[in-house]
């Protein structure tokens, strides 16, 4: 059907030569004037550049001549104008004068260029803020403008006068140097300008031709062909519309599924990024699409340098990936595959990493790339190692007291005719070693129960006094210090303090026992007790061998032992100073020590008066 039944045709005028060579010349005169406007931002660039030269190179040479005592600058009988020699080597077409003045501005040496008489203006000698700068000054000839740097010359940190330097002023203006640049910037947006214009003129010659074509028809020699060609013309514009609509459609289309697939995407990698575990994601090519920021510490690298790159291509570790390219490479199901390593070889340090297939949702059968799953198990490793070390030692202090009992036990059995002072000697030695075994249990049982948190502290007021004394006479009773000298030193007037009693003889009788098996023959413990403004301290001194300034900061931890040969050689199991410092803790209170070897150790205890609680709180 035809859409311009009465086709009333629009006629398009053709336009004529005369219009298309204004037309021309106005993109020429456009081009010149785009020429231009670059030729001048170019020149006025380049006169900021020089402006921003002679401003650092006249700070520049004031301040190393400012350096000169001024009998170095000023001329002198038979020796040339030593000003003049340093201007002169510094080569500067733009340098105007020089000038040395006094302090009250009296000229001692002047250089100048011919026909300059500069006239500069006094400085002010008791501003020494003003000393050092620069400013524009009168030349005394007309059109030149100088700017001025000054600064002081001083001598034993006295004003002895100032050095003044003038530059002539840069000045818009294009010199002979300038001209090819200038013309070489301009030729090409002159010769871009026309050869623009006539390719633009050659690719609308086409529609011109249709427009006179459509005109001439209009004109009237063949009313069908005319027609025709209007009607053909408006079904094109037709399906040209429809199919332009189609393509909008399509488009629109394409945008909110890009949009929805990205948005997936942000969430996805959100979560994943969310994840405490390291995520490396492998595509079906076997190269990284995504790995999240845990993966950084773990491998010790940038994650983003992982990405489009295979396994053996990882900036990392060799021996970690000759590690996971098995894995990785192992395509039988859907089975998961994981293996250990330890970064940078530390043997404290591991890594675990889990590969899991990716699959199609709807086709099992195709195997869309793999997932890397990294995580720090150091702690696990270390927490093992603590387990096995734990069995090993309590293991260990147990055979000991046990075999002794044994052995004693056997003999008291088997030798009913043993001597009075065997038998008593053995009956002692199972009690010793009854009760060190059954001090190891209580140890163990008491740190588990406080680390379980079941532990709760009844606090009631306790008169340090009795409390000491009574721990210093089991200690005493014990036996054990046989020999030792034992004193309690507590003041009269020491307040009660609100404490758990039983937890406190604990702590107090575990650093009593410390005390006794790493004392000297014949030495000394004092317990002690003093109260400062804040605190009440309490003081475990002994006389004994002393700890190695290494171990000091590690004699608090859990069964931690001395490498020290006679340390050694004196038994424990490394619970007693730790039991008391969780004992300790568990009071809002401080424990310290200080120990030299051979000097004896000192061990604090430090809780806070109930006033100070009470204002803490």
């Amino acid at each position: 059907m035809n859409r311009y039944p009465n086709w009333p045709l629009i006629l398009v005028t053709p336009a004529k030569t005369s219009s298309s060579d204004r037309i021309g010349l106005l993109v020429l005169l456009a081009g010149l004037l785009a020429a231009v406007l670059v030729a001048f931002l170019a020149v006025r660039h380049q006169n900021d550049e020089r402006s921003r030269e002679m401003l650092e190179q006249g700070t520049r040479l004031v301040k190393a001549l400012s350096a000169i005592p001024i009998d170095g600058l000023t001329p002198s009988a038979g020796r040339p104008n030593p000003l003049a020699a340093v201007l002169r080597a510094h080569g500067s077409a733009d340098l105007a004068y020089g000038l040395v003045t006094d302090s009250q501005g009296k000229s001692l040496s002047e250089v100048a260029a011919p026909g300059l008489n500069p006239t500069p203006l006094p400085l002010a000698a008791d501003k020494p803020a003003e000393w050092f700068g620069h400013g524009p000054i009168d030349s005394g000839v007309a059109g030149l403008q100088l700017i001025e740097f000054h600064g002081p010359l001083l001598r034993d940190g006295h004003l002895e006068g100032f050095v003044r330097i003038g530059f002539r002023e840069p000045s818009m203006g294009l010199s002979a140097s300038q001209l090819p640049f200038l013309a070489g910037l301009a030729l090409p947006i002159l010769l871009l300008v026309p050869l623009f214009f006539f390719m633009l003129r050659s690719q609308l010659s086409p529609l011109k031709t249709l427009s006179q074509r459509v005109e001439n028809l209009a004109g009237g020699t063949s009313d069908v062909d005319a027609r025709d060609v209007v009607t053909r013309f408006g079904r094109f514009l037709d399906a040209a519309e429809k199919r332009i609509h189609e393509l909008e459609a399509t488009r629109g289309d394409a945008d909110t599924s890009i949009k929805l697939l990205g948005y997936k995407k942000a969430k996805i990698e959100s979560a994943l990024e969310t994840l405490p575990e390291g995520i490396i994601v492998l595509g079906e090519s076997a190269l990284t699409v995504f790995a999240n920021a845990k993966v950084g510490p773990l491998l010790g690298i940038d994650p983003a340098t992982l990405l489009h790159k295979g396994v053996t291509e990882w900036p990392i570790d060799g021996a970690i990936t000759r590690l996971l390219a098995p894995l990785l490479s192992d395509e039988s199901g859907p089975h998961t595959h994981n293996t250990d390593f330890q970064p940078g070889g530390d043997e404290n340090r591991r890594v675990s990493v889990w590969v899991l297939p990716l699959f199609a949702p709807r086709d099992t059968t195709r195997r869309l790339g793999s997932l890397l799953v990294l995580r720090e198990t150091t702690d696990q490793l270390l927490a093992g190692r603590a387990r096995d070390e734990f069995i090993a030692h309590v293991a260990h202090e147990m055979k000991t007291p046990l075999a002794n009992i044994s052995l004693y036990g056997e003999l008291l059995r088997d030798e009913p005719g043993l001597p009075d002072e065997t038998r008593i000697e053995a009956i002692n030695t199972v009690c010793d070693e009854a009760e060190r075994a059954a001090g190891l249990i209580n140890n163990l049982l008491n740190i588990s129960r406080i680390e379980a948190g079941s532990i709760v502290i009844d606090r009631q007021w306790v008169r340090l006094a009795d409390l000491l004394n009574d721990c210093m006479e089991h200690l005493s009773h014990g036996g054990h210090a046989h020999g030792l000298q034992l004193r309690v030193k507590v003041p009269p007037e020491l307040p009660p303090v609100e404490l758990d009693k039983d937890m406190m003889r604990i702590a107090l009788n575990n650093l009593l026992t410390n005390a006794v098996k790493y004392n000297r023959p014949d030495g000394e413990i004092i317990l002690s007790a003093e109260e400062s403004d804040e605190r009440i301290i309490i003081s475990v001194q002994d006389s004994g061998i002393g700890i190695a300034a290494d171990d000091l900061p590690k004699v608090f931890d859990k069964f931690y032992r001395s490498g020290d040969r006679e340390a050694v050689s004196r038994g424990g199991h490394g619970l007693g100073l730790y039991l008391a410092r969780q004992i300790v803790e568990m009071h809002q209170g401080q424990i310290g020590l200080v120990s030299q070897p051979g000097q004896g150790t000192r061990v604090t205890l430090s809780f806070r008066k109930p006033h100070v609680l009470l204002r803490a709180a």
